[in-house]
């Protein structure tokens, strides 16, 4: 399914620069602007679109990830000196603060693109 969306992306977006170059070769500046500012609402989405669905896969990722280092910890409590529980910890826990940067990184994209 994505494929086709892609497909039908890339379709909509030659209709526009097909009629972009026609209002250019009929010398109509006012539709000109018209079709470049349909495109650009028409990209705007589709990256917002794309950054939501980062966002909530991050997202996602993160609520396994603490459900993951609560059941460490657990394991952790019933066997505290059990070294392989201490490095998946601490391998969970780096996981979460790269995450988190995702996280932190992809939220600004989609606020300084949407500004």
């Amino acid at each position: 399914m994505r494929t086709l969306n892609s497909k039908q992306t890339a379709l909509s977006t030659d209709d526009y620069l097909d009629l972009y170059l026609l209002a250019k070769g009929i010398k109509d500046e006012k539709w000109q602007h018209e079709i470049l500012s349909a495109l650009k609402t028409k990209q705007n989405r589709s990256f917002e679109d794309k950054q939501s669905a980062l966002v909530r896969e991050i997202w996602e990722d993160f609520k396994q990830l603490n459900e993951d280092i609560s059941f460490t910890y657990r394991l952790i409590q019933e066997e505290p000196t059990n070294e392989r529980f201490q490095a998946r910890l601490r391998h969970l826990r780096e996981r979460r603060i790269t995450l988190s940067r995702e996280l932190y990184l992809a939220k600004k994209q989609y606020v300084e693109h949407t500004q």
